[in-house]
């Protein structure tokens, strides 16, 4: 076994990270960036949906790193700005590194 898991491969977490991108940004327009307590709210969904993923697939560090950076990235696609979308990845790394 390697860094991530056999159960649950690179492609498979990419494809979980763009599907709660896509989610987020389904919930929260790109018109309501601004919104800070829109934003606030969303994000709290992304980070208890993102950590459900987190624990049923027991991802390590290399794991939670590339779900974080396949959220942001898809954040990207899905329209948001790219400061926007760092800030978001960020924050829900800090958040994913700090749960076991």
């Amino acid at each position: 076994m390697g860094f991530i898991s056999d159960l649950v491969s690179r492609n498979a977490i990419g494809k979980q990270g763009r599907l709660l991108a896509k989610q987020f940004a389904l919930r929260l327009t790109k018109g309501r960036e601004g919104d800070s307590k829109r934003v606030a709210a969303e994000y709290e969904i992304l980070v208890g949906d993102a950590l459900g993923y987190q624990r049923r697939a027991e991802l390590g560090v290399v794991g939670k790193s590339h779900l974080t950076n396949s959220i942001q990235w898809a954040l990207v696609e899905e329209g948001f700005s790219e400061e926007f979308s760092r800030d978001i990845g960020g924050r829900l790394a800090i958040t994913l590194a700090a749960s076991d």
